[in-house]
């Protein structure tokens, strides 16, 4: 019975270190609070990920920021998780209503609240957004008898084509057909 505790326990610290693993993934720099904002730097076609380990006393509620830059006009999507770690059904990491927003300009002189996308596994397509720097709010609690929680959110940016881009290809499908019609008749 022993071992099988020291097992759990060490499984739970395995755990939590990997939250914090992940944020050097992100290789973010600031702690999220309003005077530091974390830095996910430029987004673009691979997705840039945020991944924040959280602690304080139970149902206590937390709200972070993240700042971002977009470098062209992109269709921009996003998605949040939050990790959830049971032991012996005690949930010893956790985080309940965890919300995030998207605004314009970086944090705190967003005006335009852009998409919000709300609960474990949300997942939104946040539209077209314009070269520019933005910001995330990141809300939420920590569960009824965890200390700790985790949170992961994800952002990638893929560039609009071009009106030009769809003019040539247009163009090019226009000789391909030319160029049949002209061997039909011949």
């Amino acid at each position: 019975m022993k071992n099988s505790l020291k097992l759990k326990l060490v499984a739970a610290a395995v755990l939590m270190a990997s939250g914090v693993a992940h944020a050097g993934f992100a290789n973010v720099s600031g702690d999220g609070s309003v005077g530091n904002a974390y830095d996910m730097g430029v987004i673009g076609a691979s997705p840039s990920v945020l991944a924040a380990t959280l602690t304080g006393s139970p149902n206590s509620f937390f709200e972070e920021y993240a700042n971002f830059t977009i470098p062209t006009l992109s269709s921009t999507s996003g998605s949040a998780h939050s990790a959830v770690l049971n032991i012996w059904g005690i949930n010893v990491s956790e985080i309940t209503g965890l919300i995030v927003e998207v605004w314009s300009d970086v944090h705190p002189s967003g005006s335009t609240l852009y998409a919000t996308f709300a609960g474990n596994n949300a997942t939104n397509l946040i539209g077209n957004l314009a070269a520019g720097q933005y910001h995330l709010d990141i809300s939420g609690n920590l569960g009824s008898s965890a200390h700790v929680g985790q949170y992961q959110v994800a952002l990638q940016a893929l560039p609009v084509p071009e009106p030009e881009t769809y003019a040539m290809l247009l163009a090019g499908l226009g000789l391909i057909g030319f160029s049949v019609r002209r061997r039909k008749t011949a």
